[in-house]
């Protein structure tokens, strides 16, 4: 098999898209979303303190008589509770993944990757997913994911080593709002540098999307006889195109007044019928042997041949068949057409 060493084309792509094969970073859409979620608990942290502060004193309050409608009503209030609490969380969460999914691919729908595909229950293709270099890739993100929490947990502690032992002079307020500022400094810090490991990937992802698709020479000629059509069948097409125009033309000789010619290089059969156009057209032209065979056919349609060589040359330059002549050869083209009647006319009154 040739060396698969050319870009993928438009078409290549465009068949892959519809397969499901599209170039995207799942680390991307984890990075945004972390990034997302954490600022989202940095700035709904204290209303979620205060929802929950509300919360109690009502359920001290429902505790001191338990009844059917009273924890009934607890549980609606605390289910509600969740909800608040959790619905923006979950909201930055759906529309960052949505719309970092949308830049990277756009819409697409299909239902290509659920077919069952054999090759997945290969050893072989098996082997090489284990052990291919996506595999080693996956890992080393992995492993480099764990340095970078290890390396900011320790980091962090190492900072407030000297504050924590006093922690336990504070109220519990207190001490929570200093855990908190730790842990959401230490959240943005592994955001960020998961954010810089999802750069890395997606340049990775559209390396390895690319030269997934690259073409082979015989790849390339393949797609482009489907899109452009077979070169030999196209060939093919267009001689039979001109045999056929070929053969219409030498049949409408059959209608012509005149044939002009050069005498052996260029051969001109005009018509002039008022009712078609309202000047002479040309029927019928050719070059070397078509003109040849025009002059022959004129014979065997006893037809008028006249010697003319610059009106010959002038007539299939200018003029295509089926046109009108031009205005600059009506008194040239007059004249032969005058000469061809009144020498028809002679031969009606001899014959």
């Amino acid at each position: 098999m040739s060396e698969k060493k050319h870009p993928a084309t438009s078409r290549r792509k465009e068949d892959a898209r519809k397969k499901g094969q599209v170039f995207k970073s799942q680390e991307v859409i984890s990075a945004l979303m972390f990034i997302g979620l954490v600022a989202v608990l940095k700035y709904w942290i204290p209303s979620m303190i205060l929802r929950m502060k509300q919360l109690f004193p009502y359920v001290l309050g429902v505790s001191s008589e338990w009844t059917e409608r009273s924890v009934a009503s607890l549980m609606l209030n605390t289910l509600w509770l969740g909800i608040q609490i959790i619905a923006p969380i979950f909201a930055v969460g759906l529309i960052i993944a949505l719309t970092a999914n949308y830049i990277q691919v756009g819409f697409l729908f299909t239902g290509e990757s659920m077919k069952p595909q054999l090759s997945r229950l290969s050893l072989v293709s098996g082997a090489k997913r284990m052990f291919g270099v996506k595999a080693w890739v996956e890992l080393a993100k992995s492993l480099t994911k764990v340095i970078l929490i290890g390396y900011f947990l320790y980091a962090s502690f190492r900072d407030r080593i000297a504050i924590y032992p006093a922690l336990q002079q504070l109220d519990l307020g207190q001490g929570a709002v200093l855990l908190g500022q730790a842990i959401m400094e230490l959240a943005w810090n592994i955001s960020l540098s998961f954010l810089g490991i999802a750069a890395l990937d997606y340049l990775y992802q559209r390396w390895e999307y690319e030269k997934n698709l690259r073409m082979s020479e015989e790849e390339l000629k393949q797609e482009y006889k489907q899109t452009e059509g077979n070169p030999e069948l196209k060939s093919e097409i267009k001689k039979r195109q001109r045999a056929l125009a070929m053969s219409r033309m030498m049949q409408d000789m059959k209608k012509a007044d005149v044939v002009i010619t050069n005498p052996t290089h260029f051969a001109v059969a005009l018509r002039y019928n008022l009712k078609v156009q309202k000047a002479p057209y040309v029927v019928a032209k050719g070059q070397d042997q078509i003109a040849l065979r025009m002059r022959e056919l004129a014979k065997e349609y006893d037809l008028v041949i006249m010697e003319n060589k610059p009106l010959a040359r002038a007539l299939y330059a200018q003029v295509e068949i089926g046109q009108g002549i031009p205005a600059e050869l009506y008194k040239t083209v007059a004249e032969v057409l005058a000469f061809v009647y009144r020498l028809k006319k002679r031969k009606s009154l001899t014959g």
